[in-house]
């Protein structure tokens, strides 16, 4: 069904309020999901309010009345405790103060410790930095559901690595899981009870699969590229979780942990230079000669960018009929 963008953002913050969190809280969680909506990225869309009600329920976010902490801070870093409450609303916090620091000396790394699950689709966070000029690269992990290369068994998020590189036009935005498909994509599948693609999970046993219900039954993921993704995942779990003093693997317990840097290119260069330089390098690429059956070339993030655009000046989103109506549920 469509339904107007402004009538489900509304929806959304009217029923996170309702479960505790505060007006701001529930407006920045939101646009994370319109977000995902918006780009096509339905697996980190309004599908994850449901997901989230399960997680409340479980106990494991906190929606009590409270602010985030600053636990260290430097003129060019910042660390955050994000006192349990969703990542969606706790790295949204810390980028804004990241992007501060960054205008200001050019650089900023910032930490995000004891998030609770759901940290949202990252390149959300990543965009909003290139609209500021700055550059984003970040590492965030999570809790299991990815299996090491030449393992039996799952140990590590998805862990995604993403990259915003400003432009004159739409940013360059690189948000890769470090598994062949996103574990959003897998519930995805187990809800509407659809086989996956050949030799991207494996049972509880190690064995390839194609039924998502043996995945989320004590399977997991495998990575993209063999050795090249698992090496990926580990060090987004490294930086993502030791560095931040979260979670890594089930070794070291804690919350979801998220770790960005964020670099203002007048650092080296006129800003204006730069992107030209970016410009240059995206038109020579879109250029080359395109393989058989291929139309165009695209950079990383154009394409969900220009859904993007489309879908905001229609106003409108298209919402499946059952998860429409499971939204609604939780008003009653």
């Amino acid at each position: 069904m469509e339904i107007k963008i402004s009538e489900i953002t509304k929806l959304s913050e009217r029923i996170l309020q309702k479960w505790g969190f505060s007006v701001e809280e529930a407006k920045l969680i939101t646009a994370n999901f319109i977000e995902g909506e918006l780009t096509g990225k339905k697996t980190h869309g309004l599908v994850r309010l449901v997901w989230m009600k399960k997680q409340i329920d479980a106990g494991k976010i906190n929606v009590k009345p409270g602010k985030i902490e600053i636990v260290k801070e430097t003129p060019v870093s910042i660390m955050i405790d994000g006192e349990n409450k969703p990542g969606l609303y706790v790295i949204q916090k810390a980028l804004d103060l990241g992007i501060k620091k960054a205008k200001k000396s050019g650089l900023a790394a910032v930490g995000c410790t004891n998030t609770a699950p759901v940290s949202g689709m990252i390149g959300h966070y990543a965009r909003i930095a290139t609209e500021n000029n700055l550059i984003f690269i970040g590492f965030n992990n999570s809790s299991g559901g990815l299996v090491p290369f030449g393992a039996a068994k799952e140990l590590w998020g998805t862990n995604p690595f993403t990259v915003g590189i400003p432009t004159n036009g739409l940013p360059v935005i690189l948000d890769m899981a470090s598994s062949q498909i996103t574990w959003g994509a897998l519930l995805l599948a187990h809800a509407d009870k659809k086989q996956l693609a050949e030799s991207v999970a494996i049972d509880k046993d190690g064995n390839l699969t194609t039924n998502p219900a043996k995945v989320v039954d004590g399977g997991g993921l495998l990575t993209i590229a063999g050795h090249k993704g698992s090496g990926l995942a580990l060090i987004v779990e490294l930086l993502g979780g030791a560095l931040t003093k979260s979670r890594v693997g089930t070794a070291i317990k804690g919350g979801w942990g998220s770790f960005f840097i964020l670099v203002d290119p007048t650092l080296f260069r006129d800003l204006g230079e730069f992107k030209n330089d970016v410009e240059t390098a995206i038109k020579e690429l879109k250029n080359l000669p395109k393989a058989k059956d291929v139309k165009e070339i695209f950079y990383p993030g154009e394409q969900s960018q220009k859904l993007r655009q489309r879908q905001l000046k229609s106003g409108v989103l298209e919402i499946p009929n059952q998860l429409f109506t499971d939204i609604q549920t939780f008003l009653t």
